[in-house]
């Protein structure tokens, strides 16, 4: 399974999973969106968008009401149950090819559902296409390819820094194998020197950030939050981080929830980020292009991503390929 995140609204992710699918001609894709995804225009912009192009004997877990603006005959597989705004999620086969509008499930739980039964009836990989910047469903694929889009924003320094802090947060370790136990836990709390946990007086850190920071000792190793690290919560752990002297153990990276700003001092305290559920991101994708009209030089984009990164850095409408294995 691959997801697609982006760095902001139209980044360029249906883009690069156009170009996965005719990089790989021979898969039986199947193809999902964690919102609404393929429309002509942004629907909240009004920007150009390019859409989602299936060939025969793709699959596609979109919206009932999506298939109606879609212009590609279809045979119904299965219906999820899985109930949205557009109509209730459904998986298709495509007999011809055409334009689709997908429109697939708004929660992570749905979304592996859905996954589980694109695989079930044969997809070979499975596709998951994030909308509006939204990057929970990264969390039901087993990587992901982060989109490092020019429309972000005028400053290409900026876009790779934000590029930076994205990448460092879905890159965050995973936890010893002697602290897995936290998964089973519902409440934060703290980790003793001895691994003991314990629960702390708070639902989650949010709305709660220094109501959990006041009942963790000075010298306790670890906090874990089972929910979100929210802007409220980086800020203050940041700021009193001469109080306390734990690292933080999260679900997984997109359990972070912050501004860059936040996510540059957090990651300057160099405390120690482990996670339950380890991200893994296959590539990074470079669009240097906005559908505004702004476009940054090609060569200089790339450099600058790459800058900030080990990992592949490609622009997949000008590079030869996208590796079979990617």
């Amino acid at each position: 399974m691959l997801s697609l995140v982006g760095n902001a609204k139209n980044a360029g992710k249906t883009t690069v999973l156009g170009a996965l699918l005719t990089a790989h001609p021979h898969l039986r894709p199947g193809i999902t969106s964690i919102g609404l995804d393929g429309e002509d225009l942004d629907t909240v912009s009004f920007l150009p968008k390019p859409q989602i192009t299936l060939s025969p004997g793709a699959l596609v877990a979109t919206a009932e009401g999506c298939l109606k603006q879609s212009d590609f005959a279809w045979q119904m597989l299965e219906r999820t149950g899985i109930m949205t705004g557009l109509g209730e999620i459904v998986i298709v086969q495509a007999q011809t090819a055409g334009a689709c509008l997908v429109g697939g499930p708004s929660s992570v739980k749905a979304m592996e559902q859905v996954v589980d039964s694109l695989l079930r009836l044969g997809a070979d990989k499975v596709f998951i296409d994030g909308a509006f910047a939204r990057s929970s469903h990264a969390a039901a694929g087993e990587a992901l390819i982060y989109v490092a889009g020019a429309h972000q924003g005028p400053d290409m320094r900026r876009v790779a820094d934000n590029a930076d802090y994205a990448l460092r947060r879905f890159s965050l370790p995973a936890v010893d194998e002697s602290l897995r136990f936290l998964a089973r836990e519902q409440r934060p709390g703290w980790v003793d020197n001895q691994g003991a946990f314990h629960p702390i007086d708070a639902a989650s850190a949010l709305g709660q950030a220094q109501q959990v920071l006041d009942q963790v000792p000075p010298d306790a190793p670890w906090l874990y939050l089972p929910g979100a690290a929210g802007p409220e919560f980086v800020r203050r752990f940041v700021q009193q981080r001469d109080r306390h002297r734990c690292g933080l153990i999260l679900v997984d990276g997109l359990s972070i929830v912050a501004g860059d700003d936040a996510l540059r001092h957090l990651f300057l305290m160099e405390r120690p980020l482990r996670v339950l559920r380890p991200l893994r991101v296959a590539f990074v994708a470079a669009n240097p292009y906005s559908p505004s009209g702004r476009r940054f030089d090609n060569a200089a984009f790339l450099a600058a991503l790459r800058a900030v990164t080990d990992l592949t850095v490609i622009n997949v409408l000008e590079d030869d390929a996208i590796a079979p294995n990617e």
